[in-house]
């Protein structure tokens, strides 16, 4: 029976948490894992595509301004009669050369044009017209971008995204095509700078751009798609790797192309997979361990709770001959000693019966003085608040009304104090509470020190919650330590203010103040104090009540100048439940 119920409890508390909790933390890894590599999927596009659009928009602007240059295109409208003719004339249009020279993330700015005449330059070239390449390209409007494979002039291919744009020259026979190519090193240094996988191409064009070595060859996702803004995010295929992607699409201005850029991560979920198989060993590992560690107990447990019993059941039979030892250091060991001291005790029965007896009149009549000595130990608090008010009636009848009023005030001070359970009370029953004991202490001081209490019109007392005597120390601080010395024109001002969420009572004094070290040392006492004082010890356990009743957001303010006086405020909420504290 004991190793079903210890089965039962394993099953219960340790098993079932341990498969459910396991469960969460595997399903919850997996969506933590795959959101964080998501994410940085889709920030690193975004900056990739951040990046393309501003270079492409970069560019066609160029070429917008080279079109439009007044100077370029009288230069292609002209026919010249020789070389040097031409040559001249070429050498004083330096648009082209500028902004090439300008612009990093230029790679070239090359212009065709079919006006014979001219020469061939770093940036100009002159072409047939008949050549079909360029008859192609002179045709058609607008501006546009494709992918060209090209010889360097180390004779390695090229890859590079050119800029088309065909320029009609107003007035003139001939044409001509501007391309400008964008800088692949200068793509290289805005973009390789992280761990994830980018491509990217214009069209069905093959790739211009790839931080993995895929320049040059077609996509091979199967997913991709020619619409007009592409987006894809998920899990998919790309040159026969499988991974996280991210795919979006650009359109650059003045242009109908589309620009796609895929972000890659093919080691995303091989990362996922390897941490969910921790987690799963681990899980495994808390199931496995505690389980074979329970089993051995019970087995061992039951064992010895068996052999206990059997030996149990012998000195009900009346066989007092059981084992002398048994095994162990628990509470089993002890039973199995109280049943040897049993059996003793059965044998001496009589006498021990007798010694029991005598022993439980002792403890009686030992609880019963102890209870009355607590008893007249207590003091009764109506007998105090009658014997007070004998003497203020005393008073009053011999027309000693500073006395009756004195004892009538101590009376209801002593009464606040008694009957306070730690309970929280109202704003109201404290404020009370601080006048009466303000009336004593104007007994004592008389003009010296003089007090008022400001509470602001927007507040209601009866509906705010505060802990008892939690005022009254700090104005008693006032009294002791600020005024101690105070012959005349003393005050301690008490306010009580509406801040939004937060009801803030602050006492103030004009006394003696402190410097900044005495300043200093009175807060760190504020969290730990080894040698309790009277003033100290107060303030710490207003401090530390506030926080254990309101949280650590709370607790005491102090601000204090040596001579001008010490200002101690906190902060309670408006309403909160009452609770002992």
């Amino acid at each position: 029976m004991l190793k079903k119920q210890l089965n039962r409890v394993f099953i219960i508390v340790l098993l079932i948490p341990v498969i459910a909790i396991g469960s969460y933390l595997l399903y919850n890894n997996y969506n933590m894992l795959y959101g964080h590599h998501e994410e940085m999927l889709i920030s690193d596009n975004l900056r990739i595509r951040s990046i393309i659009f501003e270079v492409t928009t970069s560019i066609t602007n160029i070429a917008e301004i080279i079109g439009e240059n007044d100077d370029l295109m009288q230069l292609i409208s002209k026919s010249y009669e020789n070389e040097v003719e031409a040559r001249n004339q070429m050498k004083q249009i330096t648009v082209l050369s500028e902004y090439f020279s300008r612009h990093t993330e230029v790679g070239r700015i090359t212009l065709y044009t079919d006006n014979a005449s001219l020469i061939s330059t770093d940036h100009i070239t002159v072409v047939d017209t008949d050549d079909p390449w360029y008859n192609h390209h002179v045709n058609r409007p607008g501006y546009y971008w494709q992918v060209t494979e090209e010889m360097n002039s180390m004779n390695v291919p090229l890859v590079e995204l050119q800029l088309m744009y065909a320029i009609n020259v107003p007035r003139s026979q001939w044409d001509a095509v501007l391309i400008i190519s964008i800088d692949i090193n200068y793509l290289k240094n805005r973009m390789d700078n992280n761990q994830l996988d980018v491509d990217i191409t214009v069209n069905n064009d093959p790739v211009f751009f790839s931080t993995w070595g895929n320049t040059g060859d077609s996509l091979t996702f199967h997913d991709y798609s020619n619409e007009k803004f592409f987006k894809f995010s998920g899990i998919s295929s790309l040159y026969n790797w499988r991974g996280l992607m991210e795919v979006s699409t650009i359109k650059p201005v003045k242009s109908d192309d589309s620009i796609y850029v895929f972000s890659s991560d093919h080691h995303a979920l091989d990362r996922i997979r390897r941490i969910q198989l921790w987690t799963l060993l681990i899980v495994c590992l808390s199931i496995l361990i505690p389980s074979w560690i329970i089993i051995n107990f019970t087995r061992q447990l039951t064992n010895r709770v068996d052999t206990l019993r059997r030996e149990m059941h012998r000195v009900t039979d009346g066989d007092y001959n059981i084992m002398e030892t048994f095994k162990g250091n628990d509470e089993l060991v002890d039973l199995f000693r109280d049943l040897k001291v049993m059996i003793r005790s059965i044998e001496e029965r009589d006498n021990a019966i007798f010694d029991a007896r005598i022993k439980e009149q002792e403890l009686i009549n030992h609880q019963q003085k102890m209870e009355m000595e607590i008893l007249s130990s207590k003091i009764n608090p109506h007998f105090l608040y009658n014997t007070l008010e004998t003497i203020r009636m005393k008073a009053f009848s011999m027309d000693d009304m500073d006395v009756a009023n004195a004892v009538k005030q101590l009376g209801k001070y002593m009464r606040y104090n008694l009957e306070s359970t730690g309970e929280a009370t109202t704003l109201t029953n404290e404020l009370d509470y601080i006048q009466i004991y303000l009336e004593i202490q104007k007994l004592r001081f008389a003009n010296r020190i003089n007090h008022c209490i400001h509470l602001d019109s927007t507040l209601n007392p009866d509906n705010i919650m505060i802990l008892p005597l939690m005022i009254q120390p700090i104005v008693e601080n006032a009294f002791i330590h600020g005024h101690g010395e105070t012959l005349e024109n003393g005050t301690i001002s008490i306010m009580v203010r509406d801040e939004d969420d937060v009801v803030s009572i602050s006492v103030k004094d004009n006394g003696c103040g402190m410097d900044k070290n005495t300043l200093e040392g009175l807060l760190a006492k504020l969290t730990h104090i080894d040698h309790p004082s009277t003033s100290s010890f107060g303030l710490y356990n207003i401090h530390q009540r506030l926080k254990l009743y309101y949280g650590d957001d709370y607790g005491l303010t102090i601000v204090s100048t040596l001579d001008e006086g010490t200002s101690i405020t906190f902060k309670i909420p408006h309403r909160k439940e009452e609770q002992s504290c």
